[in-house]
């Protein structure tokens, strides 16, 4: 299925306050210590505006990256340009990438897990470009272990979901993760400068069973 979200406002803030402040916060050494791990056929979901292209090692031969908005791939386009290595952008949801089975090396999600109408569509999805063996490389907010921020995270949802261009601050990705058979490889938990609504943030590597 083609992309047909837009959220043109949202994309445009994103990409500012993204680029601003990616140093500032740190994002952009995380993006950076993740994404040297990746080599050969990677598939990113959810490229938005095309932050983490500069971080991809010369190692990897090939990026398919897919975003369902149109103007956060405008956006995209313009940083896959300026990539060090090839990448190819489709305008499709996480749930329908457009490759063979067994394709990727590599998949990575940052900070899209959140957004996506069914986690367990998507991560099946991952499941199935994915090589026997191959790795899920993720940087995402979650919803939090404090019990009264979680509550919190519960109740400002669906504002925040118009706000943010569909974002869930309450998801439990790791729990999704391994509810979709994956092994976690890696898995670290750290805050993150910013509202507490997206805290904490976790980074790591999940494993698609041999």
């Amino acid at each position: 299925m083609r992309g047909d979200r837009g959220h043109p406002v949202f994309a445009a803030v994103y990409d500012r306050l993204g680029r601003l402040g990616e140093h500032r916060s740190g994002m952009a050494e995380q993006r950076h210590d993740l994404l040297a791990q990746a080599f050969g056929h990677v598939v990113e979901i959810g490229s938005g505006t095309g932050l983490n292209f500069s971080h991809y090692p010369r190692a990897v031969a090939q990026v398919m990256a897919v975003e369902p908005d149109r103007h956060m791939l405008r956006r995209s386009r313009e940083a896959a340009a300026r990539a060090p290595v090839p990448v190819h952008l489709e305008l499709v949801y996480a749930e329908d990438i457009p490759i063979a089975d067994g394709w990727a090396d590599f998949v990575v999600s940052t900070l899209v897990l959140c957004t996506v109408p069914d986690p367990a569509d998507t991560l099946a999805e991952v499941r199935r470009v994915l090589k026997p063996g191959g790795r899920l490389l993720f940087l995402e907010h979650v919803r939090s272990d404090t019990p009264s921020l979680a509550r919190w995270q519960d109740r400002v949802q669906r504002p925040w979901g118009v706000l943010g261009g569909g974002c869930h601050p309450n998801r439990d990705t790791v729990a999704a993760l391994r509810e979709a058979g994956f092994g976690l490889e890696e898995l670290s938990r750290f805050p993150m400068p910013g509202l507490p609504v997206v805290r904490p943030h976790v980074a790591g590597v999940a494993r698609e069973p041999f």
